[in-house]
Parts: C-alpha cells; sequence; structure tokens
C-alpha cells in the first residue's frame, strides 16, 4: 500500500511541538513530492516531512486529542454521552494514512507472511519470512508444506519469532472451529491434524501462544476454558482444557454487563512481558445503513480479565481489571499482542487499538470507545491490509 502525505494535519509547526516534547525523529528526513498543498494538482510541492513516519502512532494521538473539527475540516469529531467517540474522517488521503498508521503496530520487526507461494499451477503454501533490523539475529525463510485442501486459515502463531530449530513450531487455525494444524517447518516438516471438534474452538477467536507457559491456548465458544496444546508433548496432537475461575465482579460492571447482552463476542489472549496472562473480551453490534441496507459490525466494548496468581496446570484465575499499566494491547485478525506504550511516542497506555471490520481505540480507564469513520459516516474498515500475521482467508490447491 503507498504512502501518502498528511500535508495539513500533520502541519510543520504540529511535527516541531512533537520533536520538542519526545526529543525523537517524527519522520525520515527524505523529501516527499505532492500537489496536495498547491491549488494545481499537477504542481508537485515538496513537502519537509516523508510520507513514511518514524512514529506513526503520533498521527492517532494527534486525531484523538483534537476535540473539535480541523481547521480544514478533513476532519470532525462527535463525543456522545454514551461514552462514545466518533471521528469522521472526509479524506481520502488521510483515511489511508490512518489505516497505515493503526496497523503499523500489527508489524514486527522484519517478519512477513506470504500466504500463498506459487511453485507450480496445483502448489500453494504459505512462507515465513523474518528479516530483523538487528545484524545479530538470523535472517529465516521458512517454506510451510502444502495444507490441506480446500483450507482457510483464520490465524496463526509461532513459539517464537523465526529461528532455524527443530523444535520451533507454528499453528494455525482454520477457519470455522473445526481443526487446527501444527507444523515444525525445520523438523518433520509436516502438518500433525489437531484433534477437536467443532464445539472446543471459538471460530472467531485467536489462537496464541504462552511463552510462560509454552503451550498455545485458544478460547473455547463459552469463554469459561481453554484449549491448550503442548506442542512438547509426546501426544501433541491432543489438547486439554484448562479451567478459567472468574473473581467476582465489581458491581459496577453489572450495568456493562447488561448493556452488551444482544453483543457478539469474541475472546482474545495475550501475555505481558512479565508472562502474566490476560483475556480481553471484545464485544461489537450490528449497525445498519439505511441508504444501502447494509450491516455494519461495529465495536461497542472491552472488557479485560488478568490472570490472578499461582494458577496450576488445569485452572486459572481470572480478575477483571480496568488497568493494565503501560501496555497497549493489539487486537484484530489473529494473534493479540501487546505494545509497551513507552516504547513509541504517540501511543496511550491502558488502551487497547483495534482494527479489521472497524478502527479504533478503546481506554480502559475512561471506559470510552473512539471510532474512526469514513466520509459517509460508515466505520472505517479494511480486512485486507499487511499487518503480521496478514488476514489468512484463501483458497488451498491441492497438489497433484
Amino acid at each position: 500500500m503507498s504512502q501518502l502525505i498528511i500535508n495539513r494535519m500533520f502541519k510543520p509547526s504540529v511535527c516541531k511541538k512533537f520533536l520538542r516534547q519526545t526529543n525523537v525523529r517524527l519522520f525520515s528526513s527524505a523529501t516527499h513530492t505532492s500537489g496536495l498543498e498547491s491549488d494545481d494538482k499537477s504542481t508537485k510541492v515538496n513537502q519537509p516531512f516523508s510520507s513514511k513516519p518514524a512514529f506513526p502512532f503520533l498521527l492517532i494521538d494527534y486525531i484523538l486529542n483534537n476535540p473539535n473539527s480541523s481547521s480544514d475540516g478533513r476532519v470532525r469529531t462527535c463525543v456522545y454521552p454514551s461514552s462514545a467517540t466518533e471521528v469522521l474522517i472526509k479524506d481520502e488521503d488521510l483515511k489511508e494514512e490512518v489505516c497505515d498508521a493503526m496497523t503499523v503496530g500489527f508489524s514486527r520487526d522484519g517478519l512477513r507472511v506470504k500466504l500463498c507461494d506459487n511453485y507450480d499451477d496445483n502448489l500453494c503454501s504459505p512462507t515465513i519470512f523474518y528479516k530483523p533490523t538487528d545484524p545479530e539475529l538470523e535472517d529465516v525463510t521458512a517454506y510451510l508444506p502444502p495444507l490441506p485442501t480446500g483450507s482457510q486459515i483464520q490465524s496463526l502463531a509461532m513459539s517464537s519469532l523465526p529461528k532455524r530449530d527443530k523444535n520451533w513450531v507454528v499453528v494455525v487455525k482454520l477457519l470455522g472451529s473445526q481443526l487446527s494444524i501444527m507444523c515444525r517447518p525445520f523438523g518433520s516438516r509436516k502438518w500433525i491434524n489437531i484433534k477437536t471438534k467443532p464445539q472446543h474452538i471459538n471460530p472467531l477467536s485467536s489462537i496464541m501462544f504462552s511463552k510462560k507457559d509454552k503451550k498455545f491456548y485458544i478460547p473455547t465458544p463459552g469463554g469459561n476454558l481453554l484449549c491448550s496444546l503442548d506442542p512438547y508433548a509426546e501426544d501433541d496432537d491432543q489438547i486439554e482444557f484448562i479451567d478459567l475461575f472468574f473473581d467476582v465482579l465489581p458491581k459496577s460492571v453489572f450495568q456493562e454487563l447488561a448493556d452488551v447482552s444482544t453483543c457478539s463476542r469474541t475472546d482474545h489472549l495475550v501475555e505481558s512481558p512479565t508472562g502474566q496472562l490476560f483475556l480481553v473480551k471484545w464485544y461489537s453490534e450490528d449497525s445498519e445503513d439505511i441508504d444501502d441496507y447494509t450491516l455494519y459490525h461495529v465495536t461497542k466494548k472491552f472488557m479485560v480479565f488478568r490472570e490472578g496468581e499461582q494458577p496450576s496446570r488445569y485452572s486459572k484465575k481470572m480478575i477483571y481489571t480496568k488497568d493494565i499499566g503501560d501496555l497497549c494491547i493489539f487486537v484484530g485478525h489473529s494473534e493479540a499482542f501487546y505494545v509497551p506504550a513507552s516504547s513509541s511516542p504517540g501511543l496511550k497506555p491502558n488502551c487497547i487499538y483495534f482494527v479489521g471490520y472497524n478502527f479504533g481505540v478503546y481506554d480502559l480507564t475512561t471506559k470510552t470507545c473512539t471510532m474512526f469513520l469514513t466520509e459517509d459516516e460508515n466505520p472505517l474498515r479494511k480486512l485486507e491490509f499487511p499487518y503480521w500475521p496478514p488476514p489468512a482467508s484463501f483458497p488451498v490447491l491441492a497438489p497433484n
């Protein structure tokens, strides 16, 4: 996706202010040429900043902290009493920049997945590329074997960043809830079918790997159990179930649960730098565009539960929390993960950044959901864009 310059929204005065506050380079020093500042669209105007920001979340932070409409009319902010905020983006270029900025959080350093790599007309298999910026780390390209005929990947997780190790494991969750399969790209190099039943796995929730427990987890449809897969066990094709016991909820949360009683829910697990597990419950509801009779699935609320102390092998105690500290959690397609807010200027701590069917930021402190809308007042959404791992839904051809 080509990068587009935000020449008005990010005015030089705004950039200089950020530079003074953060003492970091906001954009690269390359000069971008664009005709957007000129009355003549064909006239090229040199811009002092490149369109490839080193810290793209500054753009999101600037928009979130803009209480009113922008002076040029490209952004309009509407705040509602129901703790909902809508940011209407009227400019197509700015919309693309927001999409790019939001999806940067889903990029891992030098990591890319190509879903289909055709060696011949009848062979199709994913490939994982890892080219880290750290010169001490090894570049890795992992060619995965072909998937079963008709497979569609819904999410993908790895036991670590790619490395040439026979025990490095890749697990994919196929579309729906009937099957997950595992592969050791530098070991046996074959897919192992995981023995699950449709009722075991939430069809829309993502799979993740716990570095602390050294297991893959995915929530069950009810959200009170985890399917657990130990890739290092002798019977590595068998799943176990882990009970989730939820602590007593604060009374203040009861009304919030009533407000989302008609919403759909997906559950996502993420592990903090200290090894603490968080369960993120993502609530969404349907919204109708009465002009073209289109339904949109829009975010209503998030709830987060942290893992309590002294979990056992077969159970975990989950405690409601609205404070994840300096962390930001990113959810979308595939594995959810954290980013320390202090690691990148513009990130807001204790927030959840979400992408996919709609883009936005949920503040756990204020319980405010901010969604980005397009000019026609429909949710900003993009189901095909480059973030790790990419949204994966493709037919896999059977080899001869």
